[in-house]
């Protein structure tokens, strides 16, 4: 059953939680910043992890979607969540292929013309996506929706926009951040 949570509850959980954190970090595309956006360690706990499964699974339960997606490794526990509280195939995206087992970069039966929902932890360029989505489409799904929890606004929705990808925050980091 979903619990609906608001925008403002998950904003200030977030921040009861301290998940934005101050000093100097390396984001995944090389830029140096002065804040950390955890919502990895952040979904290690149950209460932060629900409230946001919560919210995502409202906005997706909406749509004809049947197969919720999440790339490695910040959106796998937001996708097995939302998998678990709408009882919907999940799907988890590899960065790249491995290199042994299957050797497949998608873990999950995806099949041509899957409707997916595909989750991320948090946006910077959205690049890391852009890959997921292009590996989904491999395999003949079709991703028809894609939310984020936080979008950092540094270009990703107007990145994806151009590629004909709709990004859906849950929430900018402008309304976290103090």
């Amino acid at each position: 059953m979903i619990t609906m949570v608001s925008k403002e509850d998950l904003i200030d959980i977030l921040k009861e939680n301290n998940l934005v954190r101050y000093g100097k970090f390396i984001l995944t595309d090389g830029e140096v910043t002065d804040y950390y956006v955890d919502i990895k360690y952040g979904v290690t706990n149950p209460k932060i992890l629900k409230a946001i499964s919560s919210i995502l699974s409202e906005k997706i339960k909406e749509s004809n979607i049947n197969k919720v997606a999440g790339p490695d490794l910040g959106a796998i526990p937001l996708a097995v969540a939302v998998s678990l509280e709408l009882k919907t195939p999940l799907l988890m995206v590899r960065k790249e292929k491995k290199g042994h087992g299957t050797l497949e970069i998608i873990e999950g039966d995806v099949n041509p013309n899957d409707n997916i929902a595909l989750v991320e932890d948090v946006t910077v360029t959205g690049g890391s996506i852009l890959r997921a989505i292009q590996s989904i489409e491999i395999y003949g799904g079709t991703v028809k929706k894609v939310f984020v929890v936080v979008d950092r606004e540094s270009g990703a929705i107007e990145f994806l926009k151009s590629k004909g990808i709709i990004l859906e925050p849950l929430i900018s980091v402008s309304e976290l951040k103090d």
